[in-house]
């Protein structure tokens, strides 16, 4: 699979300013500039958009389709997709896994357990930021966010608005049917602060990859349509 870089990536769905200044004096060598940029947007419009940029966790246990935001987390969203990109994540692992406990929310309760399941991304090539400040969206069921100043991150097994917005939001999984077939036990209690955790005792190894977008008009295909919009804003 070709390589797409992610900055590309962002700037595409973010819509960028499509003019530079080197476009701008080599079309005007030849045409007028403004005639120019109209070719180009209009070849621009008619080309396919890309959809949201996926990756996938993967394991024998079962997979998750990740929808990436880059809206809310930009700089975690490029760590993650050039790491998925590469198709090989030797380190990465979940080693907690948490049930929804029994009256999940009701009167103030929200755990133990804490309906989560951790892991860690040792394999991105730096730690991610912090990237929910001044952020007002809380953790729903279904997402997925980095633990502040690491490289560990769960999936949110239930809505979580105790939490605030205390982590890093940075994608949403589609479906989260296999999310059972994950390992709950063998496990050990670790308590700290009057906070009792449950870690597992083995580690699972999962794989990440790079799920390359498919044209929003066309609903299918191999995804040219938007590496040429993605290059052409480049």
């Amino acid at each position: 699979m070709k390589l797409i870089p992610f900055v590309s990536i962002f700037v595409a769905l973010a819509g960028c300013n499509l003019r530079t200044a080197q476009g701008a004096g080599r079309n005007g060598a030849f045409i007028g500039y403004h005639e120019s940029e109209a070719r180009r947007e209009v070849t621009l419009a008619a080309q396919p958009k890309p959809g949201p940029f996926r990756v996938k966790i993967s394991s024998s246990y079962g997979e998750f389709i990740i929808k990436l935001r880059p809206d809310l987390a930009p700089d975690t969203c490029t760590l993650v997709w050039e790491l998925a990109q590469k198709g090989n994540c030797p380190a990465c692992k979940f080693y907690r896994h948490e049930p929804v406990p029994m009256d999940w929310g009701r009167d103030g309760f929200w755990g133990p357990p804490y309906a989560l399941l951790q892991g860690s991304l040792a394999d991105l090539a730096r730690e991610p930021p912090f990237e929910n400040q001044g952020n007002s969206v809380k953790i729903r069921k279904g997402d997925i966010c980095m633990i502040p100043n690491c490289k560990e991150f769960f999936i949110a097994t239930a809505d979580h608005p105790e939490w605030g917005h205390s982590h890093t939001i940075w994608g949403e999984v589609e479906d989260l049917s296999a999310e059972p077939n994950y390992p709950f036990e063998p496990f050990h209690s670790n308590t700290h602060d009057n906070i009792t955790t449950r870690w597992l005792d083995n580690t699972y190894a999962f794989n990440l990859t790079a799920i390359e977008p498919v044209p929003l008009d066309t609903g299918s295909g191999s995804g040219t349509g938007a590496r040429l919009l993605l290059n052409n804003a480049t």
